[in-house]
């Protein structure tokens, strides 16, 4: 799998590195629109953290630098991600592939959400559902399956259902929610950033 700095440095840093891009170039007069393709697991790890790193995630003044220090934290915990208040509850050692995947995503939400103070704009995260690549395939439950095997899980293609509602329907308001699909995928089901929708 790939390392704490890896996952950080793509699925978080580089997250912040494109919204921070895009910014300036976004149409405000006509309520544009960014969306983080994000995961489930982002919340799930939210829920795991300690009451403190919860804390500073949902405040509403964070800045980007509070989550730098965050994932400093992190890769420099020696004696575990659970002593620095990120354990990951079961997927620590069930999956711990996801575990570090998850909390950079919940970074990535994080900074997406701090992002609503651009009241002109719509940025918003979203759950794509368990998208059939090689990240699945890492784990006990689905390695070595074939995509029919793997329950419920979906192509890249259908994968981005989510993400393309949020970009088009009319019918999306405000910024710093997290979205997934319901599971007939007729609807968007919004959210926080620290609970996974449900239906």
């Amino acid at each position: 799998g790939h390392s704490l700095e890896e996952q950080f440095e793509v699925n978080a840093r580089g997250v912040r590195s494109v919204l921070d891009a895009f910014l300036p170039l976004m149409d405000t007069s006509n309520k544009a629109r960014m969306v983080v393709v994000s995961s489930g697991l982002g919340p799930l790890m939210h829920s795991y953290a300690s009451d403190e790193n919860k804390r500073i995630m949902n405040h509403p003044g964070l800045e980007w630098d509070d989550l730098e220090e965050l994932i400093k934290v992190c890769l420099s915990a020696k004696d575990g991600l659970e002593k620095v208040g990120f354990s990951g509850g079961p997927f620590a050692e069930a999956a711990p592939d996801f575990h570090l995947y998850g909390l950079a995503k919940m970074m990535a939400d994080a900074y997406m959400k701090s992002l609503n103070k651009h009241k002109e704009l719509q940025i918003n995260s979203c759950d794509p559902g368990l998208v059939y690549t090689d990240l699945i395939l890492k784990t006990p439950k689905y390695e070595g399956q074939s995509i029919d095997e793997c329950s419920g899980a979906q192509t890249p293609k259908q994968g981005v259902e989510a993400a393309m509602r949020l970009l088009f329907n009319n019918d999306i308001e405000g910024s710093g929610h997290f979205y997934a699909m319901s599971k007939d995928k007729s609807r968007l089901l919004k959210s926080t950033i620290d609970v996974k929708p449900t239906e």
